[in-house]
């Protein structure tokens, strides 16, 4: 393993840990004061790990929705996982297993802050780049909500403007490492994506809008071509 490249993985995840922390802190704070135990907020933090969808389980257990259509619509929230291979199949190493090791990581911070870093990455350094970022991730999403549970009220008493703001936190990292990582050459896909989106929404079906604008986005755009050196690199990796 390469340890320099590890170290990297980990200085690139700083900023996607300073904006996991708050949205996990308040996670485990809302879950705590709906009655869940710490055991159950931290196993969703565990084996789920996606921000929208663990609130979504918030909301859905206090409406006392059936298990079954929970299951199914963060199914459909996380959907849009799917659409991110495509664009960094190229990058990845063939083999199933590694890639299935990857996919647990995934989420939308890491495949932007990936598809943004992944070109100054050597080949044969990714795979240890990328469970460093993936890992520190994870775990500092473990540790906010972890946080959240034994020591989010008294955060929020002490500090009650960052209560007001705490929420937006992740949403406000995302937008941010998405301009980041915003090329010319995706400018015609996004734009085509956000119409389709907004037309979904005036529509009245805003729980597909965004993912049907996400996959016409994802099918419109056209990566460039790598050169034989590039894919040379990554299919030896």
């Amino acid at each position: 393993m390469s340890v320099s490249s590890f170290l990297q993985g980990f200085k690139d995840t700083i900023p996607t840990m300073l904006g996991y922390l708050p949205a996990s802190l308040a996670f485990g704070l809302t879950g705590s004061s709906i009655g869940l135990s710490p055991a159950e907020l931290f196993a969703i933090s565990f084996f789920v790990y996606a921000g929208s969808a663990q609130f979504f389980i918030l909301a859905s257990l206090q409406l006392g929705m059936p298990l079954m259509s929970v299951v199914f619509f963060v199914f459909m929230l996380n959907l849009r996982h799917s659409l991110y291979g495509p664009l960094l199949d190229s990058y990845l190493p063939q083999s199933l297993k590694s890639r299935l090791m990857k996919a647990f990581l995934l989420t939308d911070e890491v495949f932007a802050l990936c598809y943004l870093k992944f070109k100054e990455i050597p080949a044969e350094d990714r795979s240890v780049w990328y469970f460093a970022v993936g890992l520190f991730a994870w775990w500092s999403w473990l540790l906010g909500t972890l946080i959240g549970i034994y020591a989010g009220e008294f955060i929020f008493k002490s500090y009650p403007l960052l209560a007001q703001t705490m929420g937006f936190a992740l949403t406000a990292l995302f937008v941010g490492v998405t301009f980041l990582v915003i090329q010319s050459s995706m400018l015609f896909a996004l734009a085509v994506g956000g119409m389709v989106s907004l037309f979904c929404a005036y529509m009245g079906w805003s729980s597909v809008a965004m993912l049907a604008g996400a996959a016409v986005a994802c099918l419109i755009y056209q990566p460039p071509k790598q050169s034989t050196q590039e894919v040379v690199e990554v299919y030896s990796a």
